[in-house]
C-alpha cells in the first residue's frame, strides 16, 4: 500500500535531518529562527513563513524553489491555467483546453515540473488527460500506416 506523505510530513523529516545530533535550541540559532519555530515544525503543526523556507533553503544549499517542488508545493505562476489550491485544502480546479493555438510559452522541463508540484488530484487529472492524448495521437498514428 502506497503511503502518501504530506507537505508538512516531509517538512518536519527534513528538519530532523538538517538538525541532526544539534538540539532544536543550536539549530534554530544557526538557522536565525526562535527555537518554537523549529519546535512547531517539527511537530508539524505550524508551517513557516516564506522568509524561513528561505532560510532553511539556503542552510540546505537549495533555492527556496527546489525546496518548495521537494515538498510538493505548487509554485505556479498567477497566470497560469493549472493554478490549483495549496496543499490539497480545497477542490482543485478542472483544467479546460482552450481554443487558442497560441504556444503556452512552457518548456517540456518547465511543464513537467508544474505538474509534479500539483496536489494529488490534480496530477491525477493531468495524468488522465495524458493519457487520454496518447491513446488517440496512438491511434491516429497507426491508423496512417
Amino acid at each position: 500500500m502506497l503511503l502518501e506523505t504530506t507537505p508538512k510530513e516531509k517538512l518536519a523529516s527534513l528538519v530532523r535531518e538538517m538538525r541532526g545530533d544539534k538540539s532544536q535550541r543550536s539549530f534554530a540559532k544557526l538557522l536565525g529562527v526562535s527555537y518554537y519555530a523549529v519546535q512547531t515544525w517539527e511537530k508539524q503543526s505550524v508551517w513557516p513563513d516564506d522568509d524561513n523556507l528561505e532560510k532553511l533553503a539556503n542552510l540546505k544549499g537549495w533555492t527556496k524553489e527546489q525546496l518548495q517542488l521537494y515538498l510538493h508545493i505548487p509554485q505556479l505562476a498567477p497566470s497560469t491555467s493549472l493554478n490549483n489550491s495549496f496543499m490539497g485544502q480545497g477542490q482543485a480546479r478542472n483544467v479546460e483546453p482552450t481554443d487558442s493555438t497560441q504556444p503556452l510559452g512552457l518548456s517540456v522541463a518547465d511543464l513537467l515540473a508544474e505538474v509534479r508540484a500539483l496536489p494529488f488530484e490534480a496530477a491525477v487529472q493531468v495524468a488522465q488527460v495524458a493519457l487520454q492524448t496518447i491513446e488517440a495521437k496512438g491511434s491516429w498514428v497507426s491508423s496512417e500506416h
